[in-house]
């Protein structure tokens, strides 16, 4: 980040000094994991649903050469603290105040699925157009009120542009995190049942998404895929602000994937038409590169730079990951995240891999009410599929397991799934596993793919 002094911290996030402070000393970085803490760095106490950051307080001043933000309810008279009201709310405060330092394109991304994997590959685009120091893209998925405003606070003066990801599980987040980066361009990336269990419908799903176009800057830019159902009440909404739209996704829009070819697809853009060739599995990824052309297109890129970057994107962890076995076999290791549409993706996206197909299958959470409705169309969806063997974990997936006719087995446990495998999984064929990220299915991926 950009060094600040202390006396600037204290007005950027509207706070009060302690008695005994350095008021000219340095800043160089904010982080809220005490053994982060470096010299000059600013440590914010969090109070987290486990865990109170307060705790650490007098160990990180003790360091020295530091400076602590911190609730005015704590009672320790300590030097080089700023007093707040809210921690969290000070945190996105400091965070915008400290954005607005800088002029530079900011994306803004969401969505129901992919929204990593186009925050990722607009990153490789732009470090083909603009060099790799000069690109500023979330870290893993800090995505929310507190990772999102730790990205922004990451800004220096040699960043060209700004890709943030922004994730949401209930209405009002989005607005929140819009109005604290004030984007210039933003995109939903689709809408899916992904969180359902917090809203009533997709169509709540599409307007709490859609939020992500409340902080847009007077001059911005709002990308709306035309071919999407809810395209229309983006635009409406944007249109009562002065930004601009760029509409993608359909042959009128003049940004779309005309055809996909027998080695990747081909795209209509307003600069001309682009072939290709992506690196990872799954046709759906080709309708995230298509979000990513539109955002390039809207940051000047040129078409050899998005071509260049796409095709060089290998993929991120846990997304369709394509990894070796302990005994050869080729597992698809999609534990990540998981909700019913993305299950169909991966399903769809194995088709082309060779047989027999495996496929270990957790409980998907977060569905509401609906969630046994879900999972009994995950099962017929697994039936159409033709998976060879299925192998469920948790009551969810067993419901789903009901309506799949072949071959399954459901297991008590993880670690039961991974002695299984290691006896009787087949040297050819493909594994595809998956589920909610709370089912800790990647300890299973990782365990295969380690020698027993």
């Amino acid at each position: 980040m950009r060094k600040l002094n202390a006396r600037q911290l204290v007005n950027m996030c509207n706070g009060t000094a302690s008695e005994v402070f350095a008021v000219d000393g340095a800043i160089s970085s904010v982080v809220i994991d005490s053994r982060k803490v470096s010299d000059d760095s600013l440590f914010i106490a969090i109070v987290g649903e486990n865990h109170d950051a307060h705790d650490y307080v007098a160990q990180v001043i003790a360091r020295g050469n530091t400076y602590a933000l911190v609730n005015d309810d704590f009672k320790a008279d300590l030097p080089n603290l700023i007093r707040v009201k809210d921690t969290t709310q000070a945190l996105g405060l400091l965070a915008s105040n400290y954005r607005q330092l800088f002029t530079i394109p900011m994306v803004a991304i969401t969505g129901s699925n992919g929204k990593t994997t186009v925050k990722e590959m607009l990153r490789c685009v732009c470090q083909t157009q603009f060099g790799a120091d000069h690109v500023l893209a979330t870290s893993g998925n800090l995505n929310n009120h507190w990772g999102m405003p730790l990205t922004l606070l990451e800004l220096n003066d040699n960043h060209q542009v700004a890709i943030i990801e922004m994730g949401m599980n209930h209405a009002g987040e989005l607005d929140y995190l819009s109005k604290l980066a004030k984007p210039t361009l933003a995109v939903v990336n689709n809408v899916m049942f992904a969180h359902i269990g917090q809203f009533k419908s997709l169509a709540e799903i599409a307007e709490a998404k859609g939020e992500i176009y409340n902080g847009l800057a007077s001059d911005g830019v709002a990308c709306i895929d035309a071919s999407n159902p809810f395209s229309a009440q983006w635009s409406v909404k944007t249109e009562l602000a002065t930004a601009k739209i760029f509409d993608y996704g359909t042959a009128e829009s003049g940004c779309c994937l005309a055809e996909f070819t027998e080695t990747g697809a081909r795209y209509i853009t307003p600069l001309g038409e682009l072939e290709i060739n992506l690196r990872i599995l799954g046709q759906h990824n080709y309708f995230n590169a298509l979000t990513v052309i539109a955002l390039a297109i809207n940051l000047r890129c040129s078409l050899n730079s998005v071509k260049t970057g796409l095709e060089s994107y290998n993929g991120y962890s846990g997304r369709l990951e394509r990894k070796k076995a302990f005994n050869g076999a080729l597992i698809v290791d999609d534990t990540y995240n998981a909700n019913p549409d993305s299950v169909r993706a991966a399903l769809k996206a194995i088709s082309v891999l060779p047989r027999p197909h495996w496929f270990i299958f957790a409980d998907l959470k977060e569905l509401g009410s609906g969630e046994l409705d879900f999972h009994r169309e995950i099962g017929e969806q697994i039936q159409k599929d033709g998976i060879d063997r299925l192998l469920t974990v948790g009551n969810l997936a067993a419901h789903a397991a009901k309506y799949f006719n072949g071959t399954k087995i459901h297991f008590e446990s993880n670690q039961d799934i991974v002695k299984y495998c290691l006896s009787e999984l087949p040297k050819s064929g493909t594994l595809l596993i998956k589920g909610s990220h709370s089912m800790r299915l990647n300890e299973v991926a990782d365990q295969l793919t380690l020698l027993p």
